[in-house]
């Protein structure tokens, strides 16, 4: 799947796909948030909510201004949200993922695999 935001269907369960996977560098970064944002916006106006939303950020970098963008991000998604889990968080992408949750009141759980993070997101 290309990077950007969209529904995919899990055991019959609509799953809000964040893919941030493989991204190396800030411009690429912004250029898929700013997507994202737009499938956000989108999707808000649509009246969705309570959204099962998984991130998949493995092996990505995040610093910088990409940080800043994503807590926006983070706190006009909690809104739209009823459960979030996020996978390929290793070492020091924990603290940010710390501060992303710190500025947006999400509370993300992590998973070490997109299988584990479905399962986890439909088991309620």
């Amino acid at each position: 799947m290309a990077n950007g935001t969209s529904f995919i269907q899990y055991k019959g369960k609509e799953i809000y796909y964040v893919d941030y996977s493989n991204i190396k560098t800030n411009e690429e970064f912004l250029a898929i948030i700013k997507q994202t944002n737009a499938f956000r916006e989108k999707t808000k106006a649509e009246g969705k909510r309570n959204l099962l939303m998984l991130v998949d950020i493995t092996g990505s970098f995040v610093y910088g201004e990409v940080l800043e963008q994503i807590k926006k991000a983070g706190k006009l998604t909690k809104e739209l949200t009823a459960r979030e889990a996020v996978v390929g968080v290793t070492g020091g992408k924990k603290i940010l993922l710390r501060i992303v949750q710190t500025f947006s009141n999400m509370s993300l759980k992590i998973f070490d695999s997109v299988e584990d993070a479905k399962e986890w997101l439909i088991s309620e």
